[in-house]
């Protein structure tokens, strides 16, 4: 009881980050979602798919492929097995996401222990820094990297969405067996390597370093003194035992989690793949020039194409990159380091990991997770965790800005892909420093590492923020061309900045929607130019929706001119019930009706009771000029005026409309004659009874004086103006028609315009 107690006082606080780490990932699973609002991103969809080929007749390993090696599907199959045996939810997603999550999160959970197992055998070789009197009893060297690691997000968005956690236990595991002091902890890393290289390729890395950590010397004194001599320390039985307890254990487990019947041609598909895919996300990509993800180019089922190995055409010498990988590491691989301390064993893995990093076709947003587990076992400082950060704000702004949001903008996934590179070289620069043969030489390289690592970083902050205006633009140009409805986006701003949306009182021209959804996407848009209203048919005395609504959307109208827009219905050609009871009203008129897009839209206005303003005597029967809207006029600007024109019986003959506007001195300063809507709509074409809406411009002179102008309108022929009976104008939009009153006759129309 005293040694269990003792245990317990000494990793007192490990056991509460434990506690924390497991509860906040478990809830995590439960309840987050990979990708947060930019998209359901998260390969655990794609090994769901996997696994719903099984009821279409296909099997892994006999007629499907796949690009991992075999003990990964046999280990998450059965999970797909159980979880399709619960009763779907809403989310059919659920239940595989959470039992394969928990399946994960139990290597996770084991990866926060091992490092900060891993942590205390480094931590005794540097003492423990100061810390307050009421942790000193219960800290230990390891908890302040496992501390980081929890806090980590990374590790924790990884465990959402990807299996790399499984792996990366397999890794550190061996790494843990290794350093144990008791007999046969190097056999069980052995194993561990093994399961872990059955998972994925990359914990054999521990082969090489195990081979070394077991006493085997590279020299050609080694050779003939110590690799055959048994009493040596340096001899090599048990870097060979290692070597064929990996092996065994590789081919052993491996035949069994292929399964019966399995084809030999598909049990290496894992290693055949690559050959096939192009670089992705790495500096190789760069070179080839291709900027997409890491993607399989064929299905798993497609057999014939994985035989074919129909290769992506490099425009790299792989074989010498290969060859220049290889030899540098292996010169690394031989330097005489102290192989006595368990950072030399560690410092290696990491360094190891990285050049296989850097060697590697490609780079998924996953791989993090390996450097963050070996940046807060050798870097548990500040300097480490702003590396961390820098990494994982590259990884985010690569597979989520670059990939998902601009995929067009390949100078981002340039800059991130350098600032990765580099900050990865210098890594292991770093970290090869705290373990090279020379320490002079090893201070030098984790200082001047360091120093251009933090230089690296700040580089990257301003290179972000000097793209972050081109890369808001680029987000806005994608934006709008994916919009919806662009060409009535297109259309609107067009209408507000040529003026033709006039409105009365200086006000906004408006926008109506009876949907959220539309306000959602034109308001980015147009909620500079326009008022945007939403009609909401909520009642507290649940009156009908379409009574409700059409009481607001008159609301409206009694402001002015408005555009109304809308998601088509089903049957194109019908408006929405509560346009199209609002249009049945004797004085509403729709205009410049048009489907554009994903978008139908017209201009709506309620005008006042005939006759309006005045009535135009023509040939074939009179035009009422039912209403006239102008926008503010401002000194050397455009003056937009709409007027609205109905024929009581058909026109005989086509008329030209004059907009005449005149200074205080009663001098003509801008003027716009043509037939009316520019020529389009020609008075002799009118049908009785249909409102014309009539748009015109008027520029206005640099050197106009503000004050009260006089706005004269009618229309005339080769004859002369036509006569013109002014009638009450109560109602109008623009007010009393100016100098005569009410059943004058006259050539012309005046209306009351303030220039600013």
């Amino acid at each position: 009881m005293n040694r269990f107690a003792a245990w317990r006082s000494r990793h007192y606080w490990f056991g509460v980050l434990f506690l924390l780490f497991v509860a906040l990932r478990l809830f995590a699973l439960l309840l987050f979602r990979p990708g947060g609002f930019f998209a359901d991103n998260s390969d655990y969809d794609f090994y769901q798919r996997w696994g719903q080929m099984g009821p279409s007749g296909y099997t892994t390993f006999q007629n499907l492929w796949t690009a991992y090696p075999s003990l990964f599907p046999a280990l998450m199959l059965p999970v797909f097995e159980a979880s399709s045996r619960i009763p779907p939810w809403v989310e059919p997603e659920l239940f595989f996401h959470l039992l394969f999550g928990a399946l994960l999160l139990l290597f996770e959970a084991g990866n926060l222990i091992l490092i900060y197992r891993l942590g205390n055998r480094l931590g005794e070789e540097t003492p423990v820094p100061a810390l307050p009197s009421t942790l000193v009893s219960g800290w230990q060297p390891g908890l302040l990297p496992a501390l980081l690691y929890a806090l980590l997000f990374a590790p924790l968005y990884t465990l959402l969405g990807w299996f790399e956690a499984m792996p990366l236990f397999f890794l550190l595991l061996g790494l843990d067996l290794l350093l144990l002091k008791a007999r046969g902890g190097w056999a069980g890393s052995a194993v561990a390597a093994a399961l872990g290289f059955l998972v994925k390729l990359t914990p054999v890395l521990l082969v090489p370093l195990a081979v070394r950590w077991l006493g085997a010397r590279l020299s050609l004194d080694a050779l003939r003194h110590e690799w055959f001599n048994r009493r040596s320390p340096g001899n090599l039985l048990r870097p060979t035992l290692y070597v064929l307890i990996f092996a065994a254990v590789s081919v052993g487990v491996g035949w069994l989690a292929l399964g019966p019947g399995f084809d030999p041609q598909l049990a290496l598909s894992s290693l055949r793949i690559n050959a096939i895919r192009p670089p992705w996300q790495s500096v190789w990509a760069l070179f080839d020039g291709y900027y997409g993800y890491g993607l399989v180019p064929i299905d798993m089922r497609n057999l014939q194409g994985l035989a074919r190995g129909d290769q992506w055409q490099t425009r790299l010498p792989w074989g010498l990159i290969t060859l220049a990988f290889a030899a540098l590491y292996l010169w690394l691989y031989t330097r005489r380091y102290d192989w006595s301390r368990p950072r030399t064993l560690v410092v290696l893995a990491a360094v190891s990991v990285v050049w296989l990093f850097l060697y590697s076709k490609g780079w998924s947003p996953q791989f993090i997770v390996w450097i963050l587990a070996m940046l807060v076992l050798l870097n548990p400082s500040m300097h480490g965790v702003v590396i961390a950060i820098a990494l994982t704000a590259i990884n985010v702004v690569e597979s989520t800005l670059f990939l998902l949001v601009l995929p067009d903008e390949h100078w981002i996934l340039a800059g991130t892909v350098l600032a990765r590179t580099l900050l990865l070289l210098l890594l292991a620069v770093e970290w090869l420093g705290q373990i090279w043969p020379a320490a002079a030489a090893g201070r030098t390289m984790r200082r001047w590492g360091a120093r251009a690592a933090w230089v690296v970083v700040g580089i990257a902050l301003l290179a972000a923020a000097a793209g972050m205006p081109r890369a808001a633009q680029a987000y806005w140009d994608r934006r709008t061309a994916e919009h919806p409805c662009r060409a009535a986006v297109v259309l609107l701003t067009e209408q507000a900045g040529s003026g033709a949306d006039s409105d009365t009182g200086g006000a906004q021209p408006m926008i109506v929607t009876p949907q959220i959804e539309l306000w959602r996407d034109l308001y980015p848009w147009l909620g500079q130019q326009y008022s945007i209203h939403v009609l909401d048919g909520y009642d507290p005395n649940d009156r009908p929706t379409v009574e409700v609504m059409g009481e607001k959307l008159a609301a409206l109208a009694a402001g002015g001119e408005f555009w109304w827009i809308e998601q088509p219905p089903a049957a194109q050609g019908d408006w929405s019930p509560v346009l199209a009871a609002f249009a049945q009203q004797p004085d509403v008129s729709l205009f410049d009706e048009q489907v554009l897009d994903d978008c139908r839209l017209a201009r709506v206005a309620a005008l006042p009771p005939a006759p309006g303003l005045a009535t135009v005597e023509t040939e074939g029967g009179p035009i009422l000029l039912r209403a006239a809207a102008t926008a503010p006029a401002h000194s050397g600007q455009s003056l937009s005026v709409v007027l609205y024109w109905q024929a009581e019986t058909p026109v005989a003959a086509s008329y030209t409309v004059f907009t005449q506007l005149f200074d205080p001195s009663g001098r003509l300063v801008a003027q716009q004659d043509n037939l009316p809507v520019q020529g389009l709509a020609p008075t002799d074409t009118w049908q009785a009874g249909t409102v014309i809406r009539d748009a015109y411009t008027l520029a206005l002179p640099p050197d106009a004086a503000p004050g009260a102008y006089s706005l004269q309108v009618g229309m005339y022929d080769s004859e002369g103006r036509r006569p013109l009976t002014l009638h009450d104008a109560e109602g109008s939009d623009t007010g009393s028609a100016a100098g005569n009153g009410a059943g004058t006759t006259t050539d012309h129309l005046a209306l009351p315009i303030h220039v600013d």
